[in-house]
């Protein structure tokens, strides 16, 4: 009797214990999963946040003109406009801008986006109001009709605005 008692303890112990190694991998896969579901929640309601609607926007135009990089003059300009989804309400106005061999500022690219008239190109003209965010990164700039391989520094710069 006392041999079978010995025996029914030690198979409970074995059947309840768990390799630390195993319950800290199932530990680290549920909370892979939780913040990879969050991300994919912010990509699908991205209104949902209190992004500076100037900083998401300069990202969403990032994605769209630089993926390698490389800002190029030839490019269809529709990209500067393709990817950016303003929140409601909202107008943008981006450019792409580097600097000539002698200094001067040369803005290669721009695009006004609203919703209610749609994309102008050019538009650099248009009023702001005075609480219009901003935001700005660096890109390379391929300028017509420099070599192939010639490259320039430039800014890729956003201005959004309610209204």
């Amino acid at each position: 009797m006392l041999h079978s008692s010995l025996h029914s303890k030690s198979s409970v112990r074995s059947r309840a214990q768990t390799e630390p190694i195993a319950a800290l991998v199932a530990i680290a896969l549920v909370c892979s999963g939780i913040v990879l579901y969050a991300g994919v929640l912010a990509d699908i309601y991205p209104g949902g946040t209190d992004r500076d609607p100037a900083d998401a926007t300069l990202e969403q135009v990032w994605n769209s003109v630089g993926t390698d990089g490389v800002y190029r003059e030839t490019r269809d300009r529709s990209e500067l406009h393709q990817g950016v989804r303003l929140p409601e309400g909202y107008t943008a106005f981006i450019t792409v801008t580097t600097v000539t061999d002698d200094g001067r500022s040369l803005t290669v690219d721009s695009v006004f986006v609203d919703r209610s008239i749609g994309v102008q190109y050019d538009a650099s003209e248009i009023d702001r109001p005075d609480d219009t965010a901003s935001a700005s990164r660096s890109i390379g700039v391929h300028v017509e009709p420099a070599p192939a391989g010639d490259v320039r520094g430039g800014t890729l710069h956003v201005e959004v605005w309610k209204g």
